[in-house]
This record gives C-alpha cells, structure tokens and sequence, in this order.
C-alpha cells in the first residue's frame, strides 16, 4: 500500500516541486549534507499563504485578456477577484504588489 499515495499526497508532492522550481526553497548547506527548506503545505485546514500566494501569481502568469472580460478575473486597485467558471469568487488577493503586476501586465498597449 505504500505505492498508493492519496491525492492529497500527490498534491502536496507537485506543490512542493512547483515550489523548488519557483526559486522559492531555501538550501541550507551543511558539512557533508544540503537540506532543502520545504513550506508545509497546509497549516490545520487552511492553505499555507506563501504558497497560496505562489499558485495565485502562477495562474495569473497563464491568464490572458479574454479572462478578465469574460469575468473570470476582477482586478481593481484595491483588490483581485479570481472566480470559479460558474462565477462564484474563489480567492480574493489584497496584496497590492500582485494587484499591479497583473494590471501592468493585462493593460492594452
């Protein structure tokens, strides 16, 4: 049984892959040893922000225009919706540096 992973295991595992190819894990080098610093990826039942935060910028670096017109995206100065397809809002962002990354980026030139 231990070749069955769960889902949630599999998550966790391409999270943390998604994480050390971001740039974001930390190494710590020892005298005969490297440790790889990994977040934990949930903390109780919520998502660990810091990688909320990695999913949320790696979705928007995949979004187009048409998303945000067709409202599967809300961006204000003060706040960035991401909604389900049936437009329910699935996660709000206040975190002003992504808000302007991503109106810099989708702004028509």
């Amino acid at each position: 049984m231990s070749d069955n992973k769960s889902a949630l295991e599999k998550l966790e595992e391409l999270i943390k892959n998604m994480w050390r190819n971001s740039g974001s894990a930390s190494v710590i080098a020892a005298k005969h040893t490297e440790f790889i610093v990994e977040p934990k990826i949930f903390l109780g039942d919520k998502l660990n922000p810091d990688i909320l935060k990695l999913l949320v910028l790696n979705y928007l670096a995949q979004t187009s225009r048409q998303d945000s017109g067709v409202g599967n995206i809300e961006a204000t100065p003060e706040k960035l919706v991401i909604k389900s397809p049936k437009g329910k809002p699935l996660v709000i962002v206040r975190d002003r540096n992504i808000i302007q990354q991503y109106l810099a980026a989708k702004t028509p030139y």
